[in-house]
């Protein structure tokens, strides 16, 4: 159950990441728009909080492992592949 619960975490937090890096890529284009830097300051404000709850739940998944050592595993991409292969497991 707690691998599929961050599997689905990780799904949202790969679209919440191309959603970031889709404003920011508009954002540079137009480094003038308030609307755009809005638009991106919020989209980074989700996708941060959905790091987050990755992190709580590897904290939950593992026991052993402190916030902050599972928030920074958030930004691994090879945290992000066990997860999809403890999936399969």
């Amino acid at each position: 159950k707690e691998v599929n619960t961050m599997k689905e975490i990780v799904k949202r937090l790969e679209k919440a990441i191309a959603e970031s890096n889709r404003i920011d890529s508009e954002y540079e284009k137009n480094p003038e728009s308030a609307e755009l830097e809005k638009a991106f300051d919020d989209a980074y404000k989700a996708e941060y909080e959905i790091r987050k709850e990755l992190a709580n739940a590897i904290v939950e998944f593992a026991k052993k492992i402190d916030y902050d050592t599972a928030f920074k595993m958030t930004y691994n991409p090879k945290t992000i592949e066990l997860i999809q292969l403890a999936e399969t497991a």
